[in-house]
């Protein structure tokens, strides 16, 4: 077991929603030494915490720059989740999102190693599961666990997986002290792109109708919860490996959309109205994610604590609280 408490650790991707929030965790509850590293196209410089040292950096770039920064800060674990996360963009920049989400993933990877650090922690996707249970309902209504063939859907889905594969074999043929996290979706404050739930809580700002796409089954675990399950997975788990996270719950797209109307206010009197945009459907959909710990669970001990209906009406208060604007 590897002990990340009051190490030097650095956060790729520290200025964007969960790299925010793991960088609070280790500061505030693991008494590290946080280095953030981001080139804040997605992040916001706001969101850093004032005790992290920070460097503007486009993991895309030079390998060598990374292997410097980790090696002349003596960093022992690398945390990377910088990566282009709206997946709608991959679908228009499919060679930008695989250059940072596989290329420059494997650039961290690669220098952390260089620089003998003593953990890596690479955040890939659930996204790369595809749509495995399509053709049985039986499936269609399981649990994923990391046995389940690997077909994304999307340039996102294939980036994601490459650099999962990677570490697996990283692990194996050079033992680099990587593991691969599948990380289902999350939500909590501090969103940095219009996917899903912060889309429908800014059309019901505006109104009781909400413009929708697909109505899938997503598997939505509370940011906070993730990167404290995150930090200990790197302590306990097993390097070359992969495990799924998520809450293991999960709720079609529509019943989401009603469940932060009830949050917003809209009562009986003016229930929420879902229609359907033709411009909102995914070309090639995804009907179920929904994660199961099992693997996961056999290695750490913390557990979710913040229930899907708490995790957002923090998301609805952040909003709120911020003028009613995402920041992006």
């Amino acid at each position: 077991m590897r002990v990340i408490d009051g190490s030097k650790v650095c956060v790729v991707g520290g200025a964007g929603f969960l790299g925010s929030h793991l960088v609070d965790h280790l500061i505030e509850d693991r008494q590290c030494r946080v280095l953030v590293l981001d080139n804040l196209c997605v992040g916001r410089k706001e969101f850093i915490h004032p005790k992290a040292e920070f460097i503007h950096c486009d993991i895309t770039g030079s390998e060598e720059f990374l292997r410097h920064a980790f090696q002349s800060r003596k960093i022992q674990y690398v945390f990377n989740y910088a990566a282009w996360p709206y997946i709608p963009d991959s679908f228009e920049r499919p060679m930008q999102v695989f250059s940072v989400n596989a290329v420059g993933a494997i650039k961290v990877i690669n220098a952390a190693q260089e620089a003998d650090c003593e953990g890596i922690l690479q955040v890939s996707s659930a996204e790369l599961y595809g749509d495995w249970g399509a053709d049985s309902l039986i499936r269609l209504q399981a649990r994923i666990d990391e046995d389940v063939p690997v077909s994304p859907h999307s340039t996102y889905g294939a980036a994601k997986a490459a650099v999962d594969f990677y570490c697996q074999c990283a692990g194996r043929e050079r033992d680099t002290p990587v593991i691969a996290l599948r990380q289902f979706n999350c939500v909590g404050e501090r969103e940095t792109h219009p996917y899903v739930i912060p889309e429908i809580i800014s059309q019901l700002y505006r109104g009781h109708v909400v413009q929708l796409g697909n109505n899938s089954f997503r598997d939505f675990q509370y940011a906070g919860d993730a990167v404290r399950m995150a930090v200990e997975l790197l302590e306990r788990g097993q390097f070359g490996e992969v495990y799924n996270m998520g809450s293991e719950e999960g709720v079609k797209i529509y019943d989401l959309a009603v469940m932060l109307g009830n949050l917003m206010g809209w009562g009986r009197e003016r229930p929420v109205v879902i229609q359907t945009d033709p411009n909102r459907v995914r070309p090639w959909e995804i009907w179920h994610l929904q994660s199961d710990n099992s693997k996961l669970y056999r290695t750490i001990d913390y557990r979710p604590q913040m229930s899907l209906d708490e995790a957002l009406n923090r998301t609805v208060d952040y909003f709120n609280l911020n003028n009613h604007n995402w920041g992006w």
